[in-house]
């Protein structure tokens, strides 16, 4: 062998190999770990220790499998410490992340023995570096060919580091390692092939070739994979068809009056549960009457959520009770979830698909296996009163045992406290009354309506002072109701005086009637003098119900009803 030349000209390759390993694995703490390994007996040692565990435990494993790897490894290092004077990163980088693996590995049977046969696999390829060394004649040579064997290397424990230094790792084990063995497989044929080429004594310009045809290998994995997964996924998404809340919420936030949310986000209950460290408060119920602002409260905690991890949502309403259920809520959770991570998606398209359109267990099946694998996590489910009763006891079963399970899961339930709510949730979810604490958003909310109006109509100041009087009790009337603000502000706002009197007629009917009313039989009734039955009374104009009311009210197929089951109570 010829005297080994300069040392910088020789290692740079080598460092400009290491600099791509370390930013690839973008863990500093990850990477200081695996330069604590010098040596391969320290690797040895491990696999020592591991093995008198394992006997103790009557499942001994194969560990002599790994011992072409180990082998083929300590020849590698051999050539470069001797014929290329490498520095201590360079053999640290080729023992730490082996050692690593063993150890992370050993904790669950099926992973040990993934990892034990996979390095089987490649030292089973390797070639005797010592002895393929010699073929070469030129330092340029072999030092080009060792560099390609570390990329290999490195390439395998990228893959692998990557995976296992996942803090969730052993619950996604059986859904995602098999797509990253396929991955490392791309590399294993990539190192067989290399050391076919070295054993024939091919011409460097041939190997360097057949890497680049490797890293093209690689990239069309990867492509083919993620077009293959997003495939799936997509298919199965069109076929479950999960309702989702994008609208509902911009439609929310766009009418949240600020500052009204301000006394729950400073309540103690609600930061204990906001803060995604305090695991012992993992259920909270938003609970209050009818119309009293848990819904526009459900979407401001959105804001907060959002800024501290995963937030899925539903704000369920009475109109859709008849499509809504606990397995569509179920089935919107985990798309929400999955849309935006590969590895979700991975695990979804590897669960039990065929079943996830009809099966709530199925689905709360996966969407806790989702859970455990991200975090945190905040679920915000909103009028849970407002679905059919047997629906929602199935809903909230499956949100008790998620906040149960799920340690990085934060869940709030936003409703009524109806009968059968309190008796799921009264001794299980952290409560906070809405309509007990809401005085102070009331009040905000009738001022600036009034404000507002008052700009609007250019009121003389004797007026406007008069109609300021006459509004300011009108918060603490609505007994933490804002329904009753919105009712009577629009109502008591009307002028002329005949428009308010047709306002509450009309808002009568709605709520008397004992079968709901045509717009064409409301516009008939208001015509009608009961002092004249004589009168030939004819419709002269057509209604315009929700600018004589407001929005409170709504024409759907021609019958008018109240926007909310609740304004009727």
């Amino acid at each position: 062998m010829a005297n080994t030349p300069g040392c910088d000209p020789l290692q740079q390759p080598f460092e400009d190999v290491i600099r791509a390993f370390k930013s690839d694995l973008n863990n500093d703490s990850l990477y200081g770990e695996l330069l604590k390994t010098k040596t391969v007996d320290e690797v040895y040692d491990l696999t020592d220790k591991l093995q008198e565990e394992q006997a103790k435990k009557g499942h001994l494993r194969h560990l002599s499998k790994i011992q072409p790897f180990l082998e083929g490894l300590d020849s590698y290092a051999g050539v470069i410490e001797v014929f290329m004077q490498a520095k201590p990163d360079i053999l640290a980088l080729i023992w730490g992340p082996i050692k690593l693996l063993l150890q992370w590995t050993s904790v669950l049977k099926a992973s040990f023995d993934a990892i034990i046969n996979t390095t089987a696999e490649i030292g089973d390829l390797l070639p005797e570096f010592r002895e393929v060394s010699k073929l070469f004649t030129h330092y340029r040579e072999i030092k080009e060919v060792l560099v390609l064997f570390m990329k290999d290397i490195f390439s395998f424990y990228l893959i692998a580091l990557k995976f296992f230094s996942s803090s969730r790792w052993k619950i996604v084990f059986e859904s995602i390692w098999p797509t990253q063995k396929k991955k490392i497989g791309v590399v294993t044929q990539h190192i067989n092939r290399l050391t076919l080429l070295l054993r024939n004594e091919v011409r460097l310009e041939h190997i360097q070739a057949e890497y680049h045809a490797r890293n093209r290998a690689l990239e069309h994995f990867e492509r083919t994979e993620k077009h293959h997964r997003q495939q799936e996924y997509e298919s199965i998404r069109t076929n479950v068809s999960p309702k989702t809340y994008d609208d509902v919420t911009y439609h929310l936030q766009s009418r949240l009056l600020a500052g009204t949310e301000k006394w729950l986000l400073r309540d103690a209950t609600f930061q204990r549960w906001l803060e995604s460290s305090e695991t012992s408060m993992r259920l909270l119920w938003l609970q209050g009457i009818p119309g009293s602002g848990k819904t526009y409260l459900s979407c401001a905690i959105t804001g907060q959520t959002r800024r501290q991890g995963i937030t899925l949502v539903s704000f369920l309403t009475h109109a859709l009770k008849a499509t809504t259920s606990a397995l569509s809520i179920m089935h919107s959770l985990i798309f929400q979830l999955s849309d935006e991570d590969d590895d979700l998606q991975e695990i979804l398209c590897q669960s039990g698909k065929d079943n996830l359109k009809r099966n709530i267990e199925t689905a709360a099946c996966l969407l806790t296996k989702l859970l455990a694998s991200v975090g945190p996590v905040y679920v915000i489910i909103d009028g849970v009163d407002e679905i059919e009763e047997l629906e929602r006891h199935r809903l909230l079963i499956e949100l008790l045992h998620l906040s149960e399970t799920c340690q990085s899961t934060k869940i709030l339930v936003s409703s009524r406290p109806e009968a059968d709510i309190t008796k799921l949730l009264e001794e299980k979810a952290s409560k906070i009354r809405v309509d007990h604490r809401n005085s102070g958003s009331l009040q905000k909310f009738v001022t600036d309506s009034t404000q507002r109006w008052c700009e609007e109509r250019h009121f003389f100041p004797e007026a406007e002072a008069e109609i300021r009087r006459l509004l300011a009790p009108l918060a603490s009337k609505a007994k933490g109701m804002f329904f009753y603000g919105r009712v009577l502000a629009r109502i008591n706002g009307l002028n002329p005086p005949a428009l308010k009197a047709k306002a509450r007629k009309l808002l009568g009917w709605i709520e008397c009637s004992p079968t709901p009313m045509t717009i064409q039989e409301m516009e008939q009734a208001l015509v009608v003098d009961i002092n004249n039955v004589d009168n030939d009374a004819r419709v002269l104009s057509s209604l315009n119900l929700v600018k004589i009311c407001g929005s409170i009210v709504e024409v759907v197929d021609d019958y008018v009803q109240f926007v909310h089951f609740t304004v009727r109570e």
